[in-house]
């Protein structure tokens, strides 16, 4: 009777209602999982960075704090070197960082040729005056311009790549100086390790001008050359910038040569990751690439920012996308969010304390790669700021658009990574 009455009831065998407060509770347990496993996320992204700015500092010590010494080998095992200078306008600076390359301290043959496009280049008068100081040296001007491509640097280049008498290529921007010991270590990697086919220099800016001076160098002495130390110590891809170089002709000769790259506006990366795909390794001295921090205004400083983030937007895609979590605001802004909401710590005091670490970490880098204070401590903090706060609204900026503006042309980019002239 029992089992038939029971059988028989109207809930029998139908599914239980849910009830408005059990959706509820089942959205906000959904949405705690998605809440934990972001937070979560953003705590192992966040490590990483931390370990990469670990890894920047151990090399750091160990490559540029405790500098290679000359490796003690005859002279006669020493290359032949042909240094490269492409030079358009008179830069800031421009006799010490193009009297730098005969400053040399090297063993074997050097042949240096400045190239230059236009025959009524102020430049060459400088250059002129140089050679006169070094009557021995075997140094050369060369003027004309070839029509290869859309990039002015390699076009101009061209020229002095034909006419180089030796296979070691140094291409070294005119802007740039070179401490005396630059050529010879960077050789010694090369006579070392005969897989090695790349010789690049982390690029340091300094002695800035102006307050936009001062921005660019908080930026390319703290999070770029920190990134730039940490990314290549890991050595899984091609990463270097084209201020200061050195790789044999035979080799880019062999990936298509100087003239197939015009194509492209970073010509630099571009050639990296060509000799890297033909199984040349890339590696670093303890020098710097030291160019003058001449930028003038506040607005040419954002528009370098922009050009450099769309540039690499069409040339390493994901290392773009994924900068704004390499920027003290946003990953401390996120760690603190995270802390807070997994550990219930104070967000404001944890991202005191995230920026805080950020900050002094940056100013030890910096004193230890420079090996000297900044000339004004207020100054430099000021800017440091001002460039932390400005990252990540010029990022947002430069990754909406696909054109930038470069020695007075506008390029449009291409999916493929190249470009064309407006």
């Amino acid at each position: 009777m029992n089992a038939g009455a029971a059988h028989n009831s109207p809930g029998a065998g139908m599914p239980s209602v849910i009830t408005a407060a059990d959706a509820t509770r089942m959205s906000l347990n959904s949405s705690l999982i998605s809440a934990n496993l972001a937070a979560y996320t953003i705590l192992v992204l966040a490590a990483f960075q931390w370990l990469l700015i670990f890894v920047s500092h151990c090399v750091l010590q160990r490559r540029y704090v405790r500098r290679r010494p000359f490796v003690d080998r005859p002279t006669d095992d020493y290359p032949g070197v042909t240094i490269i200078r492409p030079v358009k306008g008179v830069d800031h600076g421009m006799q010490r960082t193009l009297e730098s390359s005969f400053l040399q301290e090297y063993p074997g043959p050097v042949e240096i040729l400045f190239a230059v496009e236009d025959p009524d280049d102020l430049a060459i008068e400088v250059i002129s005056n140089i050679i006169a100081r070094y009557p021995k040296a075997q140094a050369r001007v060369l003027i004309g311009k070839d029509n290869v491509g859309i990039n002015p640097k390699v076009n101009n280049m061209l020229k002095a790549f034909d006419q180089a008498q030796n296979d070691l290529l140094w291409i070294c921007d005119s802007n740039v100086y070179t401490d005396p010991g630059t050529l010879r270590r960077s050789a010694d990697l090369l006579l070392d390790n005969k897989r090695l086919g790349v010789i690049h220099h982390v690029v340091f800016s300094e002695s800035p001008t102006s307050f936009a001076g001062m921005l660019d160098n908080a930026f390319l002495v703290t999070n770029h050359c920190r990134m730039y130390l940490a990314i290549n110590a890991f050595g899984i891809a091609s990463c270097l910038m084209g201020k200061s170089n050195l790789y044999y002709k035979s080799a880019l000769d062999n990936v298509g040569g100087i003239a197939s790259f015009g194509q492209y506006l970073a010509e630099d990366n571009m050639i990296g990751q060509a000799l890297w795909h033909s199984g040349w390794s890339h590696t670093m001295t303890g020098d710097l690439a030291r160019q003058p921090a001449d930028i003038g205004s506040f607005s040419e400083y954002c528009s370098r920012r922009i050009r450099w983030v769309r540039t690499r937007k069409y040339n390493v895609t994901f290392a773009t996308f994924y900068e704004p979590l390499t920027e003290s605001i946003l990953l401390g802004s996120l760690t603190s969010w995270a802390l807070g909401h997994i550990f219930g710590l104070s967000i404001v005091a944890t991202f005191t304390t995230f920026m805080s670490c950020w900050f002094a970490l940056d100013m030890v880098f910096f004193y230890r790669i420079n090996h000297e204070s900044p000339p004004s401590w207020l100054w430099f903090v000021l800017s440091w700021l001002c460039r932390e706060a400005l990252a990540l609204p010029l990022w947002v900026v430069a990754i909406t658009g696909d054109t930038v503006v470069w020695r007075g042309q506008r390029f449009q980019f291409h999916l493929n990574g190249t470009v064309q002239v407006l």
